[in-house]
């Protein structure tokens, strides 16, 4: 390439040979870009097949990425052939693979984030906006294997919140770098670390580059940073686009770190006699049905059950959730009555009783009573639930957002592993248990 064709942080990241990479990077300063290069230098210059794996958040992403690469291609005149494959994985899901082919048999494999598109594959990895793919964490699982053989993986993106994957990840890799402690230690790879704000990327040309320009200009550098600030609607918005500071706003609901601290490894394990509340969140094909059992410990309610049914017809769901419901100490029930749950309900009332088993319709405002209830209870330490890694996902998923019109969501995303319904069917647990106030309130006049 012609000296100063790439800025000095597109080099860094280029000529950067660990095989195991992080960029904490803003939005738009020609990152993947770099990456394209160094995914095609690589193969261009080897006699032996090497294929690479690029996945990014949305599929329009993989289509540039393979143009970028076979633009590329043409520089090197490199002898390589572009196709799209039109795949399917173990699951018959089917998905498009933008390929560019060389001739020592390398392959450069674009696809749109999903887990299971890494299974049984070997190569090089790249993981793009690695931070807005559905499932990260499900990803990073599938795609680190692939690089068994020796092969590398790097990821980029820009940040998307307090306690993501990306952000535990770049915590262990500071530690590695400073010295405090050890890859080993931290159950990590050996990460190298990349981070490039906006104000580094200016600082290093390019506002420059965009402008065409051959020589420093401290007012159009000036100009670039006021207009991503200007493009942001907060300056919160602006650190995590830009800043590399992940945005509080996005923050999950029940960060790790409170969900562990009321982690109980043996809860399962044991039922007493204690008053019981059950709830369940109602799926079939794509979500699961999951079962909560909770027990009332003095003023602690203690996760007894957790069940998962997946694909299970109504009448086995219902058979299971009348069986668990003939033991008598279980108070009340509450179940997700939205959708494909309402007839579900409707029938164990028939058998149970309205009084003991109730209807949950998710509206904004249940949900919300729920959400803050299942929050309360991890933030007074009244709850125990089962430490296991699946569950504290589905927990760690859910995110509160507030629209602009004032509006209070709850997302999650929807995974192979479901839509946070271990979260809601103990948010129903939670309804069961809880009794209105019955005190009359004296209003002083």
């Amino acid at each position: 390439m012609p000296k100063g064709y790439f800025l000095p942080y597109q080099n860094d990241w280029i000529l950067d040979d660990n095989r195991f990479k992080l960029w904490d990077k803003s939005r738009r300063i020609g990152a993947t870009y770099a990456e394209s290069y160094r995914a095609v230098r690589r193969r261009n210059l080897i006699n032996e097949k090497r294929d690479y794996w690029f996945s990014s958040a949305d599929e329009s992403a993989a289509i540039e990425f393979s143009l970028y690469c076979q633009e590329w291609c043409k520089l090197f005149e490199a002898i390589a052939e572009s196709f799209t494959e039109q795949l399917e994985d173990e699951n018959g899901f089917r998905y498009n693979n933008y390929v560019v082919e060389f001739p020592n048999g390398s392959r450069i494999n674009c696809m749109s984030s999903n887990p299971r598109r890494f299974r049984s594959k070997g190569g090089d990895v790249c993981l793009d906006e690695f931070d807005w793919h559905d499932s990260p964490g499900e990803m990073l699982d599938a795609a680190t294997p692939v690089t068994t053989w020796g092969y590398d993986i790097c990821i980029l993106t820009t940040r998307n919140g307090e306690g993501s994957e990306f952000d535990d990840l770049v915590k262990k890799a500071k530690q590695i770098i400073n010295g405090t402690a050890t890859a080993t230690e931290l159950h990590t790879l050996p990460w190298s670390y990349h981070l490039t704000p906006i104000t580094v990327a200016v600082a290093q040309g390019l506002a420059e580059k965009i402008r065409k320009l051959n020589h420093v200009d401290s007012k159009v550098r000036m100009e670039l940073i006021e207009e991503c600030r200007a493009k942001s609607r907060n300056e919160d918005a602006y650190n995590q686009e830009y800043m590399c500071i992940p945005s509080t706003q996005a923050s999950t609901l029940i960060p790790y770190d409170l969900y562990q601290s009321c982690e109980s490894p043996d809860c399962l394990s044991s039922m007493g006699p204690g008053p019981k509340y059950l709830g369940f969140d109602v799926g079939r094909e794509h979500h699961r049905t999951k079962i909560w059992l909770l027990e009332e410990v003095g003023d602690i309610l203690v996760t007894r059950m957790v069940e998962t049914m997946h694909k299970a017809p109504y009448k086995a769901q219902r058979q299971r959730l009348s069986d668990i419901l003939q033991d008598r100490t279980i108070n009340r029930a509450c179940g997700d009555a939205t959708g494909i749950g309402d007839m579900l309900v409707e029938t164990l009332q028939d058998e149970f009783g309205e009084h003991r088993v109730e209807k949950v319709k998710f509206t904004s405002t249940s949900k919300d009573h729920m959400a803050s209830m299942v929050l309360g209870r991890f933030e007074d330490k009244k709850i125990r639930v089962p430490a296991e890694r699946s569950i504290r996902e589905s927990f760690h998923s859910v995110r509160k957002t507030v629209t602009a019109a004032g509006n209070v969501r709850y997302d999650a995303a929807s995974t192979d592993e479901g839509h946070a319904d271990d979260f809601w069917a103990l948010g129903c647990a939670l309804e069961a248990a809880w009794q209105p106030d019955p005190t009359p309130k004296c209003i002083l006049l």
